[in-house]
């Protein structure tokens, strides 16, 4: 049997709508399906979504009834309906399909199967058909070829155009995710960041507006919505009113009261107990279903970076728990380098804002500091930013301010130019914050007057002899001296509270004026003179100078003498005692 071309398989569609007794022909075009033609196939797919709903509003494709299986009408509605769950299934192998245009006819026409699903079954009330689209965003989650055209045509026309799709899919994202339990394709993460990157939270109850199939309002989405319209300032109180009392009387679309039963009370309204799509607080529930479930799942290096930066500002205000990220992001904190950068404004926001405890906030944010390649990263900004921020504190302890501001001046010390221009400045607000740390710059080697009345006030208070003898070793044995160009403070360890920061100074300071950069120098000098009372404004483009923007600087600056390039006026190209001067000859 020849093939057949798009204009033969018109003309069947024609047929079988013209005479029932021709139905037989629906598998002929259905074969059209598994042929190499792409173009009849194309055809052959529109035909039969059409040839479906046109049974459907006969009202001979509905769900087969088992019970009446020797009935004829029963069987030929039956075979019609394995027909159109075949013609389903190769749709959905078809979103699997290498070409662009034989994926993106799949899902336009199970997409359209998808609104209509209820009238494809046979009922009477429209409704999300939420059973084929979940087998769409399941094929879509495990396919390899989930990229490209397909992906834009599935976000621009489908997830980012209606709410309820995009609430469907988050839904059966948590489910298929939820699911494995073994560990999951590179794939099927890589498709579900993708899918995640495409939904957009609303914000309010105006933010929801476009339906693909349009859910039936409920009469508290009505009341809430009339409530929004007298005041739209006052969104609270839609959480007071979950637990009304179910003998109160609802109010109908038209604000009139529902007519009483013939000789009987007014009956009780049921509550539904399906999630109300008008309810922004669904869509955030759904949300952090699938958000939660993605995380339990180790993500490709590239996009853990990408996820962790976008958390605190896209992810997490729209989380309806966001504490439940606590293990996730204490674990990325403590993989170290950009990974523990990434999470640090995440961690931080549980800190002040959900009371999550975690000691060793501090000591790991110190550690981090340590790690120079941060201050030659793309982040170096990011990571300015938030250490101004965690140190901004006036209630941190002196001990721990102190170890920062060392820490970060002894890296000053090799780190490129762009770097310390935003390093001094820090190091002096810490200082000038924390009054107790301004003797790391005027520390001398000799004790001050308030450090002998300390000890002084400390002898007195031995009760005799002995104790002020095993008093003196004791102080003999752990003291901390300056002499010699010693250095008391600790590098070395990872823990501000053991490292003798209190005891130093800011010397690198002092080195740092002798930079080869001007505008270094010109910084550091700052610590020669009085402490200000006022900090310095630390503005964002102090955070990201880079070596470009040094090198422009430079070039606009006007010469007033010529530079010297050498000390030595040069007279040959070789000296006299160079092993290459009789090599040459003029």
């Amino acid at each position: 049997m020849a093939p057949l071309s798009s204009v033969d398989i018109k003309k069947l569609e024609a047929k079988i709508k013209e005479d029932a007794k021709h139905t037989n022909e629906l598998t002929k075009i259905s074969a059209c399906l598994k042929k190499g033609d792409k173009a009849a196939a194309q055809t052959a797919v529109q035909s039969l979504r059409r040839l479906f709903l046109y049974f459907a509003e006969k009202g001979d494709l509905r769900i087969p009834d088992l019970s009446k299986t020797q009935d004829a009408v029963a069987k030929y509605r039956k075979w019609l309906w394995d027909n159109y769950v075949a013609f389903l299934d190769t749709m959905v192998e078809w979103l699997d399909d290498e070409d662009d245009n034989v994926q993106i006819a799949a899902l336009r026409t199970l997409m359209d199967v998808v609104a209509r699903e209820n009238v494809f079954k046979g009922l009477k009330e429209e409704g999300f058909g939420n059973e084929t689209y979940s087998r769409v965003v399941r094929q879509l989650l495990l396919s390899e070829e989930f990229n490209g055209e397909l992906l834009s045509v599935f976000k621009g026309e489908f997830v980012a155009a209606y709410i309820d799709v995009q609430y469907y899919t988050m839904k059966t994202l948590a489910v298929v995710l939820d699911a494995t339990t073994t560990k999951p394709t590179s794939a099927l993460v890589r498709n579900a960041l993708a899918v995640m990157d495409m939904v957009t939270v609303p914000d309010s109850r105006d933010d929801i507006a476009t339906f693909l199939v349009t859910p039936k309002m409920t009469e508290r989405d009505i009341a809430m919505a009339a409530k929004d319209a007298e005041d739209e300032d006052d969104e609270d109180d839609e959480d007071d009113e979950e637990d009304e009392d179910e003998d109160e009387v609802a109010v109908n679309a038209n604000g009139k009261r529902p007519a009483a039963s013939t000789g009987g009370p007014l009956k009780k309204k049921k509550k539904s107990k399906s999630p109300s799509l008008y309810n922004p607080r669904e869509h955030e529930r759904a949300f952090s279903a699938a958000w939660i479930a993605l995380l339990k799942h180790q993500l490709p290096e590239d996009m853990y970076k990408t996820v962790l930066a976008k958390l605190p500002d896209e992810i997490m205000p729209y989380l309806v728990d966001p504490i439940l990220l606590a293990d996730f992001l204490t674990d990325s904190y403590n993989v170290g380098g950009i990974t523990s950068l990434l999470a640090l404004n995440s961690l931080f926001l549980l800190m002040q804002e959900f009371n999550f405890d975690y000691p060793d906030f501090f000591p790991k944010l110190y550690a981090l500091i340590g790690d120079t390649s941060l201050l030659r990263s793309k982040y170096r900004k990011r990571f300015f930013k938030l250490l101004t921020l965690f140190l901004s504190s006036t209630h941190l302890p002196a001990y721990l301010v102190a170890s920062f501001a060392k820490r970060l001046a002894r890296v000053a010390l090799t780190a490129e130019p762009g770097a310390i221009l935003f390093i001094v400045p820090m190091v002096y607000n810490l200082v000038v914050r924390h009054k107790e740390c301004t003797q790391l710059i005027h520390r001398t080697s000799v004790m001050t007057v308030a450090e002998k009345a300390a000890e002084k006030r400390a002898n007195l208070g031995l009760k005799n002899e002995v104790d002020a003898a095993a008093a003196k070793i004791a102080k003999e044995s752990s003291k901390i001296t300056l002499k010699g160009g010693k250095d008391p403070f600790d590098a070395t360890t990872n823990d501000p509270a053991k490292t003798n920061a209190l005891q130093s100074s800011l010397w690198e300071m002092v080195s740092l004026m002798e930079h080869y950069h001007a505008d270094v120098q010109a910084k550091a000098s700052m610590f020669k003179e009085k402490i200000r009372t006022a900090m310095l404004d630390m503005t964002p483009e102090m955070m990201d100078v880079q070596y470009d923007a040094l090198v422009e600087s430079a070039l606009k600056r006007r010469e007033n003498q010529k530079v010297p390039v050498a000390y030595e006026r040069c007279t040959a190209v070789f000296g006299a005692d160079d092993g290459f001067a009789n090599v040459f000859a003029l």
